[in-house]
């Protein structure tokens, strides 16, 4: 029964189940983003990532999102106190 309770947890967190539907993939973590008119590290103030890569996408709390087009990833550029303390590169845009 541990086995199957194990092989269970992996399949559904793998995004498999028995739907039998693609791997779900997470985000992945990026330390910079280049953008039309500069690169966003972390670190950077939210006043040069607005500059760098201009109006987010959406905008919830402390997450902005750009999605740059169909060649590109989605990503996710998270602030704390003004400050990105994290980007994540998810799927590809739209």
């Amino acid at each position: 029964m541990k086995i199957f309770i194990t092989y269970f947890t992996v399949l559904v967190f793998l995004g498999i189940g028995f739907s039998g539907s693609a791997p779900v993939f997470a985000a992945e973590e990026a330390s910079s983003i280049m953008c039309d008119n500069g690169v966003v590290n972390i670190g950077e103030m939210d006043a040069d990532v607005q500059d760098a890569c201009g109006e987010p996408n959406s905008q919830m709390m402390n997450e902005w999102r750009y999605n740059f087009g169909p060649s590109q990833p989605v990503y996710t550029v998270i602030f704390k106190e003004g400050k990105v303390v994290r980007i994540l590169e998810d799927e590809w845009g739209s």
